[in-house]
């Protein structure tokens, strides 16, 4: 199971995150070529805004799963901090898990419902505002990135319940909110 969750986080980081680090370089250098089109030339691409907009969205929803191995997504630490703080080590992880596992079931529900609209909006051939570039490429990078996010999560939450019943399953990895038993 560590080996498998070492190739995740290779792939996730080093793959989709580079992907979309790229994706935004890229978009905001289009953005600003755009800008500069439009007020010293007069001409901009009729597909311009819809193209930066929702490959920013695409881009951000591809790294939801890179913050979540890093546990810096949504992360509020205010309860679990203060109960670590305070010696309370198991109730902090239990929280943590119980997070974790609040994750995994949000990302299932929106692959759930999001998976068949995408491909609805494939088969029926929806565009963008400016009718220039389909839907569905951005629509199914949504759900591919919210996919991801609850991989990474339940990869977490596997490792949460066996650090609370005693197992360290992936001793390697180290968060800065490490919570020691």
């Amino acid at each position: 199971m560590a080996t498998i969750y070492r190739v995740w986080l290779f792939f996730q980081e080093h793959i989709v995150g580079t992907l979309a680090a790229v994706t935004l370089l890229v978009v905001t250098v289009f953005a600003v070529s755009e800008m500069f089109g439009r007020y010293l030339a007069g001409h901009t691409f009729q597909w311009g805004q819809d193209a930066v907009t929702y490959l920013v969205v695409a881009a951000t929803f591809l790294y939801f799963g890179v913050s979540q191995a890093k546990r810096a997504h949504l992360a509020v630490t205010l309860l679990p901090d203060w109960l670590r703080a305070g010696g309370r080590v198991d109730l902090a992880l239990a929280i943590r898990s119980i997070a974790s596992l609040c994750v995994v079931l949000f990302a299932a529900g929106f692959v759930y419902w999001g998976l068949p609209a995408a491909e609805r909006t494939w088969r029926v051939g929806t565009v963008t505002e400016s009718l220039a570039l389909p839907m569905w490429p951005f629509q199914f990078a949504l759900v591919a990135g919210m996919a991801m996010m609850g991989i990474t999560a339940l990869f977490q939450l596997y490792r949460d319940v066996m650090r609370l019943l005693g197992r360290d399953v992936f001793p390697w990895e180290t968060d800065e909110d490490q919570l020691e038993l």
